[in-house]
């Protein structure tokens, strides 16, 4: 096997193996506005998140944890867009499944996510529908 190959197996394997995460899932106090904002309105921040992570709704997936948290499902849609957050940026499901971290630390994971998309630069997942534009400036001689 030549050493190109070698090389392009070595980064799938990487790859299937997953990167680290940038943010720890109990750095809350890291960011003190995430944690708060994370603790206080978890419905609220995990919609952000996920209009973060791929264009949903910001107001529908707060609705829909608000609903599920009533009868303690609100990590199912958490999981799913953990999993797609994941799947985003190649990271590895650390330190445990996603179904364990958002059934049994959900703010704590909603921090993390909040922190890992800013670290990441937080990029919206549909276009801003208003640009920005710039003041004319006056020419002078």
């Amino acid at each position: 096997m030549d050493n190109q190959t070698e090389n392009i197996n070595n980064a799938i394997d990487q790859a299937k193996a997953g990167r680290p995460w940038n943010e720890s899932l109990f750095g809350c106090f890291d960011d003190i506005g995430i944690c708060f904002w994370g603790f206080c309105c978890p419905a609220s921040s995990f919609g952000r998140n996920a209009e973060k992570i791929d264009g949903s709704s910001c107001v529908g997936c707060c609705a829909a944890y608000c609903v599920l948290a009533h009868c303690s499902l609100c990590w199912l849609p958490h999981m799913m867009k953990r999993k797609v957050l994941r799947q985003k940026y190649l990271l590895k499901e650390e330190p445990c499944h996603d179904c364990l971290v958002t059934a049994f630390c959900g703010p704590c994971a909603i921090c993390q996510e909040a922190r890992e998309l800013k670290s990441r630069g937080g990029a919206q997942g549909r276009p801003n529908i208003f640009p920005v534009r710039a003041q004319p400036v006056a020419y002078r001689k």
